[in-house]
């Protein structure tokens, strides 16, 4: 199997910037360097290495695929992705979810 080239978009720093602070918080909130460096090479390995059989398809968006992965900052990690014309794998976007956030009332 031949591993695909993985790039990652601008909105996906976009948006990490929205979700992580810059800096570690005191309540021990990871900050984008901390899921840069530890959450990132896995996520990449998994999707360079076998990208149909780790994500699956999004129905809602033609074209794009899901990959749902635990994390060692970030206990819940979605990461938005779409094959490129040429092969690669560019990610979109992501979600992150902490433990606390299966607590919340998604009405409020």
């Amino acid at each position: 199997m031949t591993r695909r080239q993985v790039r990652v978009t601008q909105s996906f720093f976009d948006r990490l910037d929205l979700l992580l602070p810059q800096e570690r918080s005191a309540d021990g909130t990871p900050s984008t360097a901390d899921f840069l460096f530890r959450e990132m090479p896995r996520i990449v390995d998994r999707l360079a290495d076998d990208y149909e059989h780790n994500t699956t398809v999004v129905p809602s968006a033609p074209g794009v695929r899901l990959l749902i992965t635990r994390g060692a900052f970030v206990p819940f990690i979605l990461v938005y992705s779409a094959l490129a014309p040429d092969g690669a794998i560019d990610i979109i976007t992501l979600e992150l979810g902490f433990d606390d956030d299966a607590n919340d009332d998604p009405t409020d």
